[in-house]
């Protein structure tokens, strides 16, 4: 009897996930994982090829995807369309950090220099505009537990990893541990993150 391969066992893109890394996905296959269930007729791959058609990839997500934009492709909807942005969101902040964090302290240019160089502390960070880093796993996460709504277990994510870039390169089952994550949202919260940095590379 011959033996099933296996990229036969795949019933999912995360189970391709689980078994090879986020890193081997095709953005459809990432973006279908943040759709999560499809429609009758329309499984998730067909729509996630909708939205990649529709923009071109996720440079053009980034570019000029708007909620509602992305809302009325049949068989994304609201908040599939939320969880999308953002990942795509997260991308961004990973990018202006990234460029921050890799900025060389200048040194004054002055009469100072007499006495020896007097190094300029970088300036602070601005906070980010919009919806918090929390706000943001929150709408990757989707759904809580009793007592345990998303943006309670994203906060608690943040809080045991440092910040968002704590997560990244984390082992999946490390986040088993936070209360309200299961597999289902453990494997969205690695495809938001590997959308993230292929976003970054993509606006370097």
């Amino acid at each position: 009897m011959a033996t099933q391969t296996t990229s036969e066992t795949w019933r999912h893109p995360g189970g391709k996930l689980i078994e090879l890394g986020p890193h081997t996905l095709k953005q459809a296959e990432l973006l279908a994982i943040l759709i999560g269930a499809g429609v009758a007729g329309r499984p998730a791959l067909a729509i996630a090829n909708a939205v990649l058609d529709e923009y071109f990839g996720l440079y053009g997500i980034h570019q000029r995807a708007t909620l509602d934009g992305l809302a009325r492709i049949p068989g994304l909807g609201r908040k599939k369309a939320e969880r999308i942005l953002a990942a795509i969101e997260l991308g961004r902040r990973l990018h202006r950090l990234l460029r921050q964090m890799a900025k060389p302290i200048g040194t004054l240019k002055d009469l100072s220099d007499l006495f020896g160089p007097l190094e300029i502390p970088p300036a602070p960070e601005p906070p980010p505009q919009g919806p918090s880093d929390a706000e943001l796993l929150a709408a990757v996460i989707s759904s809580g537990i009793r007592s345990r709504p998303p943006k309670v277990i994203a906060e608690d994510l943040l809080s045991r990893f440092g910040s968002f870039l704590g997560l990244f390169g984390q082992d999946m089952g490390d986040l088993l541990d936070v209360k309200g994550l299961n597999s289902v949202k453990i494997i969205r919260i690695a495809a938001a993150l590997e959308i993230a940095k292929r976003l970054d590379q993509a606006l370097q």
